[in-house]
């Protein structure tokens, strides 16, 4: 389900209130192989994950952050249970994603909070903070330079944002050169381990959860109007992603089994090279450490032209059913296809009909035609005098014999037979 929340200053922020559209498993990221490979490219090592260098490159402990959109609040759990932050508020739409975070953040002691809340209203529960996470939450965000711009006013000088975040096409609507890509690298798996590629069907998002992506390739530019990037790193996806996520034949074995695991590292390293030919354009997701730039406040009326823009958009975007970017000719070609086959099915669907009607009706002939020369082979059997109908039923004949003068009637019988017989002769 879709909502659409107001905020202090009227504008309205779109919103998932179906929670069950996250946490499915079955990403590419679910691998081990994987996980690995973002982590080399986030810290240049795959044993040190982009927290563990967000610790040891800043060498800080932080005081108290805020993590967006936290969902069940994993994020902000292993934070503070690694001592590197220590404490934090964690904000979200979804009421149930929140229960269970703070049961778990109770079971195991941790000095956490939660508020439920639509981020894009940027009314956040409480200030104080030195570390803002944005761990998979930006891309979920309409306003973005709303957000991103009370990120920066909330964060002291030496605070940090941490963005670890898709950043790929907006509403996953890839590029062409980007799905030959995939396309290719997933050819070249053997037959068995290929995915079955289909590209997002827009109309389908934007009911199931139209916050996907909703604005993700906007995000590392309006980042840079309100921070300096001190740390960027392209982590990938832009092949890996579509091949191994929902990878049915992959997922359904080991990945330590030999042909599986060099599947795996055969479709890396098709994204490695696809990613580093153009890190920031390839990359579908990527990890930053940025401070806030709070000069970016001096200039008003850039400030006002960015707010009113952002607001036009989303009020052009809400009379258009949610749409916000020209389709891609990939997208437009997938959706003629879509429509074709969905034809094509109802026609299939129709003539298997008029098949089974027509089999019935030449069966309910065919039976009626059995059934009429049954009766006629049985008309032209009946018998048509006392004499026929005695020999016809052996239960009669025998009770016939018992009966006086049965006999005497039987021989009366065929000479009237006789009788009939002679008259009836030219």
């Amino acid at each position: 389900m879709v909502s659409a929340t107001p905020s202090a200053d009227g504008t309205t922020g779109t919103v998932a209130t179906d929670s069950s559209v996250y946490y499915h498993s079955g990403y590419w990221n679910d691998l081990t192989a994987v996980q690995r490979y973002m982590n080399r490219r986030a810290s240049g090592d795959p044993a040190v994950s982009w927290s563990e260098h967000l610790a040891t490159s800043t060498g800080r402990t932080f005081a108290k952050a805020l993590v967006l959109n936290c969902g069940n609040g994993w994020v902000e759990r292993g934070l503070v249970a690694a001592g590197l932050v220590k404490e934090a508020v964690g904000v979200d739409y979804a009421e149930d994603l929140l229960v269970s975070a703070r049961e778990e953040a109770a079971k195991a002691g941790l000095p956490l909070r939660y508020a439920q809340l639509d981020t894009n209203t940027a009314a956040w529960p409480e200030d104080g903070f030195d570390l803002v996470i944005n761990h998979a939450a930006g891309h979920h965000v309409a306003y973005l330079d709303k957000v991103f711009r009370s990120i920066a006013e909330l964060l002291p000088e030496d605070g940090l944002f941490v963005s670890f975040d898709y950043l790929g096409a907006h509403r996953n609507q890839y590029p062409t050169a980007q799905w030959e890509a995939a396309f290719t690298a997933n050819e070249a798996l053997p037959a068995h381990l290929r995915n079955d590629l289909l590209y997002p069907h827009l109309p389908t998002m934007l009911v199931s959860d139209p916050t996907e992506a909703i604005h993700a390739e906007l995000i590392l530019p309006t980042l840079r109007r309100y921070f300096e990037i001190d740390h960027y790193r392209a982590l990938g996806g832009g092949v890996a992603y579509p091949v191994l996520t929902f990878n049915k034949a992959i997922f359904a074995r080991s990945e330590t089994e030999p042909e599986v695991a060099a599947a795996i590292e055969q479709v890396l390293a098709a994204d490695a090279a696809y990613t580093d030919a153009d890190p920031e354009a390839n990359t579908l997701f990527g990890y930053v450490i940025a401070r806030p730039r709070k000069q970016a406040f001096a200039d008003a009326a850039q400030l006002a032209a960015w707010t009113a823009a952002e607001q036009e958009r989303e009020r052009r975007a809400a009379a258009d059913g949610g749409r916000y970017y020209p389709d891609t000719m990939m997208a437009v070609l997938y959706e003629r296809l879509d429509v074709a086959a969905r034809e094509l099915a109802g026609a299939r669907r129709d003539l298997d009909s008029i098949a089974d009607r027509l089999a019935t009706d030449e069966h309910t002939a065919a039976a009626q035609a059995t059934r009429a020369r049954a009766a006629e082979e049985a008309a032209a059997a009946a018998p048509t005098t006392p004499l026929q109908w005695l020999r016809a039923n052996p239960t009669l004949r025998a009770i016939a014999r018992r009966v006086p003068g049965t006999r005497s009637a039987v021989a009366a019988g065929r000479r009237w037979r006789d009788r009939r017989t002679a008259s009836r002769r030219p």
